[in-house]
């Protein structure tokens, strides 16, 4: 019954979708899910199921790397592919990622990506273990993608992870970004902890200089990242309201299947 679920019996080409379940859960409820806190963690699947038809998501190896999850859905009657985050990027995940990215390609369904992203895993343990070589992978995979893909940031959108997770360098047909997204290299607090360390050790600030300078550092970093900064910058294509996403997703798809979809599989060299 899965299986058959995520098998068009009839390929669309071009035809209007059947019509469209309604998601079990309440729409709003995206209002209260992402915190404007963003170390609050919170279940990507719980925005999942309020965007997807009926709120029923296929998910793939929802057991393997946990971090990203993937699955199949459709919205407003139109079948996708979606990546969201749940936390750092580890191995595991990247390689899910990048497996699911090229099963997409193989039956020609578009990519939704819904951003909310620190990074990849750093640290001695994680990149003897194999974590650049394994996010090369993802990247590669997004970059040669060649079905069409939409992005929404509804949390944070730092460094890396911007682009495993489709950001405006990659051209998504439609990048979309919630009020309380986050776009930058990193968060502000972590940038002037660095940017103070290394003024201390090197000696070019005392203590207490650096600490003033850590702040308005932080100040304007928090402002520069702001969705509103952004979309200024024309780095998204809006700004929109968390609880509106579904009909966001369903007009850009409405838009995307107007054409053939088609993927490809030509990726060059993925290392093992």
């Amino acid at each position: 019954r899965d299986l058959m679920s995520v098998i068009d019996a009839v390929p669309m080409k071009n035809a209007y979708p059947p019509k469209a379940k309604d998601p079990i859960y309440d729409l709003k409820g995206n209002l209260g899910i992402a915190s404007i806190d963003h170390k609050k963690p919170f279940d990507i699947r719980e925005i999942i199921a309020r965007i997807v038809d009926g709120s029923e998501f296929l998910e793939f190896k929802s057991e393997y790397g946990p971090t990203l999850v993937t699955g199949y859905a459709y919205i407003h009657g139109f079948k996708v592919g979606i990546l969201g985050n749940n936390g750092v990027l580890v191995s595991e995940a990247a390689n899910k990622g990048a497996h699911f990215i090229q099963l997409c390609n193989k039956n020609n369904t578009p990519l939704i990506f819904l951003q909310n992203i620190s990074g990849f895993m750093v640290g001695k343990r994680y990149e003897q273990g194999g974590i650049i070589k394994d996010g090369a992978k993802m990247i590669n995979a997004v970059s040669n993608s060649g079905v069409p893909a939409l992005t929404v940031m509804i949390g944070n959108s730092y460094g890396a992870g911007n682009y495993a997770m489709c950001g405006r360098a990659f051209q998504p047909r439609f990048l979309f970004s919630w009020p309380n997204s986050k776009i930058a290299v990193m968060g502000g607090q972590q940038l002037a902890g660095v940017m103070e360390m290394i003024q201390v050790k090197s000696g070019r600030s005392t203590p207490e200089e650096a600490k003033a300078g850590a702040e308005v550092l932080t100040k304007m970093v928090d402002e520069q990242s702001s969705a509103f900064y952004a979309t200024g910058q024309l780095w998204d294509d809006g700004v929109i309201e968390p609880d509106k996403t579904r009909e966001y997703l369903g007009m850009g798809l409405a838009i995307i299947n107007r054409t053939k979809i088609k993927g490809t599989n030509n990726y060059g060299v993925f290392r093992m």
